[in-house]
Formats: structure tokens, sequence, C-alpha cells
């Protein structure tokens, strides 16, 4: 194959495109050819920096053509594309300007035939990717796992992330002679034909295959080497081995790599990104030229003196340390709130204050470790009636798991609830299909009858299968038993019993069994935690107020919760997000929450050093996305299953040195000056000998728990370690079960 480089235009008058550039901001625009790693710091102009070096390399007479500029968003690419085009007029769109997947999908449209493609293919997204799955198992007999669907596309995705095509995975599996990677690795097998077979790739293949045509292509491979003579990554700590291979092999011969990245800052280990990429950068180049940019143009001095204290704890690190110009500002506030509830309307009242001051709505963001959080500061702000907007996500009533639990409630409260009954009859999969559902729900109507009706009349409903009967006849027997225990049981507990009759809690566990990083599933686990404290939170308020709590009355309450709208794109509004979805990003004013050691960071003291590292990492990306105000906010007592635990701080606020262990006692340093209440009921610190929930990294052989379904019972043996500790327990009912701590709600007694 023949290939025809270009050549290389000339350039009149140069510009003065390095005038606005501190000292190392410009050398890092200047640096010459050979590999150079710019370590840039929270808030130091890397794109700036890294926008005029492209400008540079143009004006110096290398073709913007042959410049490759690879970031990880199409917002970030438009950015750098637009800064370009406003320093060289005219120059901005020549530059190969991508995501490494957008760069994947052009190479491969352009060499489609190399890799047995059509240039026409087509992209699968998520859920394409979760319906090809489905139709897999549904063919396997196993349609009652199709709510796995999500979680085979996380390994799969990972696989592809770590350069592993299904034969590559499979080897892997043999050897291990693990189950469940076997099991994965043949629906990877099945995905990929299904793939191949509709002339289709996915995310991971746009990175795969083209990592695998530089490879394996020398023609091509030779060709793209020569003809980009600087390769620059934008986000170097956040790539995965498939982007890392492409990114040396594509810079091999010219040795012109230029990666810009912060290790501090690497918080994205759970969806592929390798952190040592960016740390052994000088042992791959041993010549490679290693700039940091420290001038912090964001935060006030006191805020980069807090982040840096927790910062430096890490060990895998490039040492730095960021300064600013600006004054050093309002102290970083540490607040201490009695209880959860207490943090998240500590929190709406001082964001109330601080518009009384004269801030903005759109100038201040809550960050918090889980998804789950939110629903306390949503109900908060509610409260209060101020404008609230979630970020990347949505409202925790919303969300699929919440709504599928409270769907389950509602059909209890009332059978003939069609609409909720319709949701949750075959969720989790049980064996009744769309077709007979759809059967059952035409003999409804043509009866005149419920839904709940129509099943209880299945054996007068033609054209269903033996199975299918069975299978129907099983929900309304599992429904029966749970509508008669109802009414003499609290609601929290019901509702905590009908996610575990009902299988959802079993079907989580599995997920979490064969992926225990899957994010999207410890997402959901914990919105459901979240949503028992939210029955348990109505409990009390009804009792404290002579009422009798009921299920009934709980999804009364939260229908008039969520018939209050967030607020429009329009209105301006306090953010609400995770710290992750917060990288990148900045306020003028930040309120970091759920310092607990246990929450943040997740594991706590016993989790593994390099877990513990990215949650510091992480806690540091939330502290540097505040310019001026900074608040750092825990909870003495947060509710977990329902039950109201004492924590401790995180080791983050012990690390920041804005609260030292010698000084901190364990009773309250309440917002305000004074002691919260939770509604009428003064809270009071929980002695540390209350019942806790189990921590998955404990010895608990030979220890009494308690089950919501089983009852009480003995753990008889515990295997594995860290989210993947498995206890099994004999109950005193006779029942022997095994469980896996991170998602089971069980009670050590």
């Amino acid at each position: 194959m023949d290939f025809v480089l270009p050549e290389q235009p000339s350039h009149g008058s140069k510009p003065d495109i390095l005038a606005s550039l501190n000292p190392r901001q410009r050398e890092a625009a200047e640096a010459g050819s050979g590999p150079v790693l710019i370590i840039a710091g929270a808030g130091t102009g890397k794109t700036k920096t890294l926008t005029t070096r492209i400008a540079r390399l143009i004006l110096n007479g290398v073709p913007p053509g042959r410049i490759l500029a690879v970031t990880f968003t199409n917002k970030a690419a438009a950015e750098m594309r637009q800064r370009i085009e406003a320093l060289l007029p005219g120059q901005g769109n020549r530059v190969w300007m991508h995501t490494f997947h957008s760069f994947g999908s052009r190479l491969l449209r352009q060499h489609a035939s190399a890799v047995g493609l059509k240039n026409d293919f087509l992209i699968y997204d998520d859920d394409d990717q979760k319906k090809t799955i489905s139709k897999i198992l549904e063919g396997l007999n196993r349609s009652d796992e199709k709510g796995k669907a999500a979680m085979y596309v996380n390994l799969i995705s990972r696989a592809k992330d770590d350069l592993l095509d299904w034969e590559s995975y499979h080897i892997h599996a043999q050897a291990s002679q693990n189950p469940l990677r076997l099991d994965a690795a043949e629906i990877y097998r099945l995905y990929q034909a299904e793939l191949n077979r509709a002339g289709a790739l996915d995310f991971g293949d746009l990175l795969l295959k083209t990592a695998t045509l530089l490879r394996t292509n020398d023609a091509l491979r030779e060709y793209y080497q020569e003809y980009f003579l600087h390769v620059l990554v934008d986000e170097y700590q956040d790539t995965n081995r498939t982007q890392y291979i492409m990114t040396k092999t594509l810079s091999a011969k010219h040795r012109n790599l230029c990666v810009v990245g912060d290790p501090d800052q690497s918080i994205y280990s759970w969806r592929g990104a390798d952190i040592r990429n960016i740390l052994d950068f000088e042992t791959d180049f041993p010549d490679a030229r290693v700039i940091a940019l420290e001038q912090n143009y964001r935060s006030t001095a006191n805020i980069l003196s807090a982040a840096d204290n927790v910062i430096r704890n890490n060990k895998q690190r490039k040492p730095k340390t960021l300064y600013t110009a600006r004054s050093h500002g309002d102290p970083v506030s540490v607040l201490e709130l009695p209880s959860d509830i207490d943090e998240a309307k500590g929190v709406a009242r001082e964001v109330g204050r601080l518009v009384d001051e004269g801030h903005s709505l759109r100038e201040i963001a809550v960050f918090y470790r889980t998804n789950a959080q939110s629903r306390l500061f949503e109900g908060a702000f509610a409260g209060y009636r101020i404008p609230y907007r979630i970020f990347g996500s949505i409202r925790f009533f919303d969300r699929k798991e919440v709504r599928d639990a409270l769907a389950f409630a509602r059909v209890l409260v009332n059978p003939a609830d069609t609409v909720s009954l319709a949701r949750i009859l075959n969720v989790p999969a049980r064996g009744i299909s769309k077709a007979t559902q759809d059967k059952l729900e035409a003999y409804a109507r043509e009866k005149g009858l419920s839904l709940h009706e129509a099943l209880l009349s299945q054996a007068f409903v033609d054209g269903l299968t033996a199975a299918a009967r069975k299978s129907v006849d099983a929900f309304c027997r599992m429904f029966d038993e749970l509508r008669r225990e109802a009414p003499a049981t609290e609601p929290a507990l019901m509702m905590e019993k009908v996610l575990i009759v009902s299988g959802y809690w079993k079907m989580l566990e599995e997920e979490l069994e064969k992926n225990p990083h899957d994010g999207e599933v410890k997402d959901r686990v914990g919105n459901l935690r979240e949503l028992l404290n939210s029955v348990k939170e109505y409990q009390e308020h009804a009792a404290r107020n002579n009422a009798e709590p009921s299920l009934s009355g709980y999804l009364q309450e939260v229908a008039l919760t969520t018939s209050a709208d967030a607020a429009s794109e329009d209105t301006p509004a306090v953010t609400l997000m995770t710290v992750h979805l917060a990288k990148g990003l900045e306020f003028p004013v930040v309120f970091l929450t759920g310092l607990e050691d246990g929450l943040f960071p997740v594991g706590g003291g016993n989790a593994p050093e390099e877990e513990l590292e990215e949650e510091r990492r992480l806690c540091y990306v939330g502290m540097t996305r505040a310019k001026d105000k900074l608040y750092l906010t825990h909870a003495a007592t947060r509710r977990v299953y329902g039950k109201l635990e004492a924590n401790l701080p995180s080791r983050f606020l012990f690390e920041s040195k804005l609260m030292s262990a010698a000084n901190y006692y364990t009773g309250f340093k309440p917002y305000g000056g004074k002691q919260e209440e939770r509604g009428d009921e003064h809270v009071d610190f929980v002695a540390p000998d209350t019942p806790k929930i189990i921590p998955a990294t404990r010895s608990l052989s030979g220890r009494k728990v308690r089950h919501a379904v089983y009852g009480t019972g003995k753990v008889v043996s515990q295997t594995g370690s860290g989210e993947q500790t498995k206890i099994t327990i004999v109950f005193d009912q006779g029942a022997r079960q095994t469980f896996m701590l991170s998602a089971a709600p069980i009670e050590l007694l």
C-alpha cells in the first residue's frame, strides 16, 4: 500500500502567542522535539498551555494536518480547536483534534477493509450493547438474567480497555478457572459475533481495533508513524492500556510525544484508567523533559494549602506545590453536624445566607461521594424552597431501582395499580415474558379486570405456556404472602422484605459478585439502601407525631415530594453532583460533604492502599474545584439500613490540618453554634455499642447476625476480602445462606 505525505507549507510573520504565558507555561509551550511530560496541577492553565504549544508548532513550520492532539471529551476537543483558531485563524480546523474514540472511528472508516469492516459500520452505544446481550441471554434460555446485561457490558468494556479481544479474555479465564470469568468469556464471544453480523462496533472496539490495526498492519503503522510529526495527549492520567498502546505506537518514529496530566487527579481506575501510564512516562522515555505547572489561577491560598496538605499523603504521585497570586481568602470551613439530615439542612441554610450576602445560586455547588446522598440534599433544598439542579444524574426518586421498589410497595397497598404491577411483574426477570404479559393485559382489557385480577385468572387466559403459567403462579404466591404480612409489619422492614423476597437484592448481589468494581451497580445498591433510610425516617417522624406509620402513608409523602420539580435550566439554581462529575469544573463556592471514614474515603482505614490513594485524589479534586469559598462537612451520625450510626470524621479532614485529633472530641460541634434537631426530635449521640452494619473487612465467624427475611443466625464461614467478602450463615430457623456483604442487608448483633 502506497501513501503520499503532504508537503509542509511555509508561514509568514509570527504573532507573539507566548506573551500571556507565565514562565513555566512558556517553557512547556516552547519545549523542543522529543518526549515532553507536562505535570499540570489543578487550575494551572493546562488547556491554554497545550493549545499554545500546538500554535507554536504550526508557526515553526509543522503542518497542522500532521499534528495529532487527543483528549477525552468532544467538548474539550472543540474548546482546544477554538483556542487554536483564536491564536491562528484558519489553522484550528486543520489539526487532527480528536477524542480517542473519534480518532479511532476516523482511522477505521478510512481503512475498514483492513479490519474486515465496511466503511459505513454502525457504532453501538450503551443501550444497543445492553439490548444485544439481553438477546444473547434470551437465546441461551437465560431470560431471567437479562437484568445482568449492564454487568456484562461493563466486563467486556473493561476487557477491551486492557487490549483483550474475546480470544485473549477466554485464555485468561481458562487459566484462572474462575466460573464467573468463563461465563463472561462465553458471553463476550457471542456478543462479538453479534456485532460482526450487524457490521457494528462498540466504543471499546473503536480503541481495540485501532490499536490492533496499528500493531499488526506494517504498512499502515509505518505510514501513520511517519505522518504524525507531533502527538499530544491531554488528561494523560486517565488513559487506559489500549489508549497507551495507541499513543506509544503512533509516536514511535519521531518521538515527539507531549502528554499533559496530573497524577493527583487520576480518579477513574474503575473505568479502566491506569495511573501507571503517567507515573512511568519517564521510564518509557528516559530522555523526557518534565515541566510542572504550579501556578494556580483558580483558588485562594487557603484552599490550595488545605488541598495540598491532603494530597501530600499519597505515595503514587509526582511532587509539586501549587501556589497562587491570589490572597489567602476566607478560611476553609469545617462543619460537623449531628446527623446526615442536619448536614443537608445546614448546607441549605448556609446557601440561603450566602445568597443574602449577594452570591448567585449559579455560583454554588454541593458535592457528595455517592449518588444516593443526593436524596437528603434534594429534600433540604426543596424544604427551604431553594432551586437546585442535579448534574449528570437524575433525581433520587426518579432513579430506576427506586421507582422499581416503590412500584412493589404501591402494588402491595393497591393491587389494582396496573401501571405499577406491569413495571415489576418480571423485575427481576422471573420467566414472565413480554408476550405473556401482553396476553394477560389483553385478557384484562377484554374482561374489564385489573392486571392483578387477570394474574389470578391466568388459568382462563388462552395461549400461555405451562412454564409461563408456573411463573405467574409463583409471582402471585410471593405477592400474596407479602400482602398478608404487610399490615402487621412496620413500613421500613416491609420495604426491606419486598427487596429480598422479590429477588432484587439477590440480583444486585450476583452482579457485584461478577464485577465488584462496577460503579453503576454500587450506585443502585446505595440508592436502595438510601430508600430504606427514607422509609425509616418517615416512620420515626410519624411516631413522634402520634400517627400510625404505614406503607400507604409513606407513598403519599413520596408522591408529594416528587411532585415538586427541580429548577428548570433557565432558573438560577444550586448544582448538586458527585465528586467524580466535578472534575474539570469550577465554582466560586463549594460544599464537599459526607467526609466520614467509611463513606469518604469509601472503606475507611481498611481499604487497600491503592484504593485509599484514589479516594484521596478524589477529595483533592473536589477541594480544588472551589475558587473563593470551600466548606468541608461531615455528620456525627448517619443512617445506614435505617439505623443511626456514629461516624468518625474522614482522615482527609485531619490530613488537611484544618482539624486535629488532639482537639477533636466525640460530641457535637454543630453548625451555627447550637445542636440541630431532626424534625421535633432531639438527636442524641449514638453510643459505640449500638448495633452496627457489618464492615466487609472484619472477621465474623461465630458472630450472631440478623437478616430481614431469615431472622437471626450465626456466621459459620467467611471467604474473600474487601468488596468480595462473602459470609455463610446458618439461621435459627434452619436455612443456610451465603451473602455478599457489600450488598446484603445484614446486621451484626
